[in-house]
This record gives structure tokens, sequence and C-alpha cells, in this order.
């Protein structure tokens, strides 16, 4: 097993950020940048996805399909974040029923 020095010197060596290489692994890119600093341990599961994502990422680079996944990425965080801002729209245009006074205004007479 590779230790934490040696997973980034690997990673850069084959000129990969952080978040390429989460691209192509079960773990995000923070956690491997607390794994490269020392902040979060190397474990076995660990290590293993990001030696998977450093090797897939680096063969997306060969086989030229690395781009083509980096502006999908893109697009699909795009249109989450699209969905989101019409939920959060829509919450807020949506009118709740009141709540009648506690002074009886708005009650018929």
């Amino acid at each position: 097993m590779l230790s934490r020095f040696d997973l980034k010197d690997y990673r850069l060596q084959k000129e990969l950020s952080l978040r390429d290489v989460a691209r192509y692994c079960n773990v995000c890119h923070e956690l491997i940048g607390q794994v490269e600093r020392g902040v979060v341990k190397v474990t076995e599961h660990n290590h293993n996805e990001i030696i998977k994502g450093i090797n897939a990422a680096s063969q997306a680079k060969v086989y030229g399909t690395f781009e083509a996944d980096k502006e999908k990425e893109k697009m699909e965080e795009k249109a989450r974040l699209e969905q989101m801002n019409e939920m959060k729209e829509e919450k807020q245009t949506t009118k709740k029923p009141g709540r009648p006074s506690k002074n009886g205004a708005g009650k018929k007479s």
C-alpha cells in the first residue's frame, strides 16, 4: 500500500487534480486531499479508491474521453443546481393557508 506522500506524488506525476481523481472513484476530492495531507489516515478502502481514480483518469486522458467526462459532469451539476433553484422558487411562491387571528379579525358576522 502506498503512503499518503506516494499517493500524492503518483497523482501529480499523472498531472491530475483532486477533482479529476474523484470523478473516477467513489471518494470525494475533499477526502483525497485530507488523506494526502495526513488529516485522515490511509485506509485500504481509501487507498484502493484513490488508486482506481488515478488509473481511470489517466486512462481517460490517453483514450481522449477525459475532457468529455469533465464536461458531462459540469452539465449534470448545472442541471442539478437549476432543479434545486426551481424547487426553492416553487416553495417561495406557494402560499400557505393562513390562520385566523386571535382577535377575531377576518370573521364574518
